[in-house]
């Protein structure tokens, strides 16, 4: 009996689909990871699956955790309503969140765009890219009758993380102290190369002074409730200290 063999290659061919290797995405890209709108405004976000050769990209879901917020389509997200929302990416089992904070209202003011955010009666500058600051500012009673009062200011991608001004620090943040009727103080400003700018309350030079310690961490608690850490000490012994938690005013000057 004749015997007729099939070339290898075509065997190969004549396997089930099923024996070929699955692979899954094995993570989500968004960018940008938060993102600041204004009601009727919009902006791209870019979505982006890993490996690039994942079978199951057909599985990838782009949505938005409250439309009456924000809103997703054709790679834009666009401003529906105050409050905070995100866009979500899934694939599989893979999740991945663009956060965004959307303000229902906008207005000029000495040539520059704010918003209102109604829910804390806050005023936020709106600059190009949505860098958001926010500025508290706290008064002490020291010992000895004076007033200590201390200034304030981060970005707020920054708020909850701790922020060390003897280093490089992403963005810029900047502490002052006053006292005796702020004619006396520092301020201290952070800077991306790790050497702050240290200058006295009056703008003065102050010499040959620099920062041996400038640890500062606001956090965000709940609405208008923050939470302040702040310990300078410059090399000439001068030290200026807080541990704050409290309702704060945000200022846009």
């Amino acid at each position: 009996m004749k015997r007729f063999t099939l070339p290898i290659f075509l065997l190969l061919s004549l396997l089930p689909l099923s024996c070929q290797k699955d692979i899954p995405v094995e993570s989500i890209t968004i960018s940008p990871g938060t993102a600041t709108l204004f009601v009727g405004e919009s902006r791209e976000i870019t979505v982006s699956c890993f490996p690039e050769e994942a079978t199951n990209l057909d599985e990838l879901q782009i949505y938005s955790t409250n439309e009456k917020i924000v809103q997703y389509q054709n790679g834009q997200i666009t401003g529906v309503g105050g409050g905070d929302a995100a866009i979500s990416a899934t694939c599989g089992n893979v999740l991945s969140q663009c956060r965004v904070k959307v303000y229902k209202d906008k207005f000029l003011k000495n040539g520059m765009t704010f918003g209102i955010d109604y829910t804390t009666g806050y005023e936020y500058l709106k600059s190009e890219p949505t860098v958001q600051e926010i500025e508290i500012i706290l008064v002490h009673n020291e010992p000895n009758g004076d007033l200590q009062k201390f200034d304030v200011w981060v970005q707020f991608d920054q708020l909850g993380k701790e922020l060390d001004f003897t280093k490089p620090i992403e963005g810029w943040a900047y502490v002052g102290v006053y006292v005796n009727n702020n004619e006396d103080g520092y301020l201290v400003f952070s800077s991306p190369d790790g050497e702050p700018s240290i200058h006295l309350a009056d703008w003065g030079d102050p010499g040959n002074v620099t920062l041996t310690r400038g640890i500062l961490k606001v956090e965000h608690l709940h609405f208008s409730d923050y939470r302040i850490h702040a310990d300078f000490e410059l090399s000439n012994g001068y030290r200026f200290s807080t541990d704050w938690e409290g309702t704060a005013s945000l200022k846009t000057s």
